[in-house]
């Protein structure tokens, strides 16, 4: 992966076709997925304890997010802020709001009068940054098998299955969704807040590493292997084990993330 060569004109050229429109003016669109199903609220708006839908900022920084993490928007890419309103059908305003939360989340950075950048992590930075995830990783998976409840587990078994699902079907985006939502329900499950808010905060840094790990076939059947061992330990709430099996996943993917950044570090020296 390279840096472009005259990144103020790339990004929009690189942004899927299907980009849908946002609506302008700051409206809200109501959240119908499984969050509002669980809770029992209506899409409709009929329960006066409705909870509130994301602002048009949340929004334009989630498509963003997406596009960072599949590698539509590269590493160092600068995002061109007119063009990227034509494309997303919003003003500067909603724009500028999702850089500074993707800023926040360490996506993008923001320069003054230059714009926001996608951040490139160095070799070095990405070694940090796994040698501290695979240990939180490590501790997520012992405390879930220690407090998870019966139901916690049986919705990780659920997600597991529908990432097998996906592999199947050579469905990648599916497939990163749920392995994802595996982790993250491991997270929740430890109980531990302080934990969760961590690993989420971590984890986002480097979900466009781990998501382009599995676009090598090798590397993907690795980590359905991996998933398969670690969910198997948990489920048999063997606390000692799923943290070491969680630990060399994420070390597995610490050393394919290195090797990328260290390529995307030398070519862009040539």
């Amino acid at each position: 992966m390279v840096y472009p060569e005259h990144p103020a004109q790339d990004a929009p050229a690189m942004l899927a076709p299907d980009l849908p429109q946002a609506r302008a003016g700051g409206e809200r669109g109501r959240r119908t997925g499984p969050a509002t199903a669980a809770a029992g609220l209506s899409a409709e708006g009929d329960d006066p304890l409705a909870i509130a839908h994301p602002t048009l900022a949340a929004v334009v920084a989630e498509r963003l997010r997406q596009l960072i993490i599949d590698g539509t928007l590269v590493p160092g890419v600068w995002l061109n802020e007119r063009d990227l309103c034509e494309r997303l059908r919003v003003s500067r305003t909603p724009l500028r709001e999702a850089y500074r939360i993707l800023a926040a989340d360490g996506l993008v950075m923001l320069l003054p009068k230059r714009g926001a950048q996608v951040i490139a992590m160095s070799e070095r930075d990405v070694a940090d940054l796994f040698d501290v995830l695979a240990v939180l990783e490590g501790l997520t998976g012992r405390l879930a098998a220690e407090k998870a409840s019966d139901e916690e587990l049986a919705q990780i078994a659920r997600l597991h299955r529908a990432m097998l699902d996906a592999y199947a079907a050579r469905d990648l985006h599916a497939y990163y969704e749920a392995s994802m939502g595996t982790h993250l329900a491991i997270s929740a499950a430890a109980h531990n807040p302080t934990l969760a808010d961590t690993h989420r905060r971590l984890n986002l840094r480097v979900q466009n590493l781990r998501f382009r790990s599995n676009q090598d076939r090798d590397e993907w059947a690795h980590g359905v292997e991996d998933h398969q061992r670690f969910v198997a330990a948990l489920l048999a709430r063997d606390g000692a084990t799923v943290e070491r099996l969680m630990r060399e996943h994420a070390l597995q993917k610490r050393a394919l993330a290195m090797r990328e950044a260290r390529e995307r570090e030398a070519a862009a020296t040539r």
